[in-house]
């Protein structure tokens, strides 16, 4: 699954409102300076292309559709209404935190797949991934998709 590592700088207020939680290793914290960490995060239930993961948005327009849904998500932050709220959900096999993210009332990983920007991951939001197919919103309007990310991560390991 295409695992975005989200760092987020929050207030005191909405860290509050995350509950605590413990890690089991220091593999999620990413040592900022002497005073500063930011925690690595992956938005649960979807999975969206790798950075430097193509597709082809037209016959002769390749793209890099990993940044176009990094860019989808931060514009998502950033134009809805309300606050950012961060719901835990669990540890990944990475040791990053698996989170929920809403913005007011809503849910921005089930936005992403409704929007045709990210996959639903085990089939968390199936439903919503095949009405944006039909609807060829998103990467599904494009000439060539971008194949599931986790079949590029196969093809393209290091």
């Amino acid at each position: 699954m295409k695992l975005f590592v989200f760092a987020l700088f929050v207030s005191f207020r909405a860290l509050a409102n995350v509950g605590d939680f413990s890690l089991h290793s220091d593999q999620s914290l990413y040592i900022v300076d002497g005073d500063s960490v930011s925690l690595q995060m992956r938005l649960a239930d979807i999975d969206t292309p790798e950075i430097k993961q193509k597709c082809r948005e037209h016959v002769n327009r390749v793209i890099d559709c990993g940044r176009l849904s990094k860019r989808y998500l931060q514009r998502l932050l950033k134009s809805l209404p309300g606050e950012i709220a961060i719901k835990p959900i669990g540890i990944d096999h990475y040791q990053r935190i698996l989170v929920r993210i809403y913005k007011g009332n809503t849910n921005i990983g089930k936005l992403m797949v409704e929007s045709g920007m990210a996959f639903s991951y085990k089939d968390a939001y199936q439903q919503e991934e095949d009405l944006a197919k039909a609807e060829k919103l998103g990467f599904w309007g494009f000439y060539t998709p971008p194949i599931e990310p986790y079949k590029w991560r196969k093809l393209n390991r290091h």
